[in-house]
């Protein structure tokens, strides 16, 4: 059994926004709110700014999460609880109305961000570290009875737990499937260690404009948290019931370099070899392709080499082709990302707004491609594609295509 995958709802938090439709104001707005560390002390760091959730999150946790189970929960853990709910009532999926041994949870996290305070005993810590908890804890939420985990691929996470849930899916395994991705990794500890890779943005940088993918002299990426969340299920299921649906999801591609646990591979061989295996997937053609939401970390090796990579992928298309950033806005959200990001693609796709990729003024002579630089775009969109590439060499691609425009594709 084959079955069409669709997306049915969309989940977003980020530090634009505490829900989908204020994060998408503030991505096609082109806002900037990298700021200074507020949640934590970051004296003594290199790095002292990111994209943190905006003010009010603690109250929607409170909201939205009981007492005595949001003591057993990290920030992670109750960023993907919520983002996940969020996607759920926009998919006006009833939970009362399904078989819920026939929903399955798969999100992907770095961890828990479990990082215990040195002063006392965490009664809980235990609860908290548990590498299986956001599934479980989105599972016993919603009394779901499907496959339920947790997938960490670092910075694909996202994509390579909706890969699982395609096929999930696809394979009559489940009609329904909670799929994304949530990240929280704002402390000292993992702050520093990315700063010790020299991974993030010089502090010396303008704060508001340190996140500038593309750019001659980007110096990092910007950290951020945040999660992104999808409900995908069977086609057939979703028309039955009566479901507004958003877009055909394909059955991404994933590729592992197997060639450095940090670098990604020259020129981007494994990025673009990634890329082609997604379009296979799909059934699509390059010049299919109308958008790319890009990796676009606003580090010197991720951006020439993605570049790269599409140019050796869409040849003369490359050049016709809009590409953006949203990292640039977003911040690097880690495991987050992947989930956000396709959130993002599947919104853009639904309203044929292209968000920007902002703070490039200065072009790096090596990067030639359409990054949509001047502001949101209009578009007829009917297919696109949306890059992750992580530490360790675990690169997925997601392709999403309008049910109108790609009814007769098998992918």
């Amino acid at each position: 059994m084959d079955r069409e995958v669709v997306v049915t709802g969309l989940g977003l938090m980020s530090g634009l926004g505490l829900d989908l439709e204020s994060s998408w104001q503030g991505l096609t707005a082109g806002a900037s709110v990298t700021d200074r560390f507020q949640s934590f002390d970051p004296q003594g760091l290199d790095c002292t700014f990111g994209v943190e959730l905006p003010a009010g999150v603690e109250e929607l946790f409170k909201e939205k999460i009981k007492t005595r189970r949001r003591r057993q929960m990290t920030r992670t853990t109750m960023i993907g609880l919520v983002t996940s709910g969020m996607a759920i009532e926009d998919s006006d999926l009833s939970m009362d109305s399904i078989d819920p041994q026939r929903v399955g949870v798969v999100l992907g996290t770095t961890g828990t961000g479990y990082s215990p305070e040195p002063a006392g005993e965490d009664r809980m810590r235990i609860i908290k570290n548990m590498s299986n908890s956001v599934a479980s804890w989105v599972s016993l939420q919603w009394k779901l009875h499907g496959p339920s985990y947790v997938v960490g691929t670092a910075c694909s996470s996202g994509v390579y737990g909706l890969a699982a849930a395609h096929s999930m899916v696809s394979s009559g395994l489940c009609d329904v499937v909670i799929s994304g991705s949530m990240d929280s990794s704002l402390n000292s500890d993992d702050v520093g260690g990315f700063s010790n890779l020299l991974a993030l943005a010089d502090d010396g940088d303008d704060v508001r404009t340190a996140s500038r993918p593309f750019e001659q002299d980007r110096s990092g990426f910007v950290i951020g948290e945040g999660g992104g969340v999808l409900v995908v299920e069977s086609r057939g299921h979703a028309e039955q019931r009566g479901a507004r649906i958003y877009c055909r999801m394909h059955l991404p591609g994933l590729y592992t370099e197997a060639y450095n646990i940090l670098s990604p591979e020259p020129e981007g061989r494994g990025m673009s070899r990634c890329m082609r295996q997604a379009l296979g997937n799909s059934g699509l053609r390059p010049d299919d392709i109308d958008y790319i939401n890009a990796h676009g970390t606003s580090t010197y090796f991720n951006d020439l080499y993605e570049t790269q990579a599409i140019k050796e992928v869409f040849g003369d298309h490359a050049r016709a082709l809009p590409v953006s950033s949203t990292k640039s806005m977003t911040g690097h959200c880690l495991a987050g990302g992947g989930g956000m990001e396709a959130v993002i693609s599947c919104k853009t796709l639904h309203e044929g707004v292209i968000p920007p990729t902002i703070n490039l003024v200065n072009r790096d002579p090596e990067l030639d491609l359409d990054y949509v630089s001047e502001g949101k775009r209009t578009a007829d969109l009917n297919h696109v594609m949306s890059n992750s590439f992580a530490f360790g060499g675990h690169n997925g691609v997601n392709i999403f295509s309008r049910l109108d425009r790609g009814d007769e594709l098998n992918g």
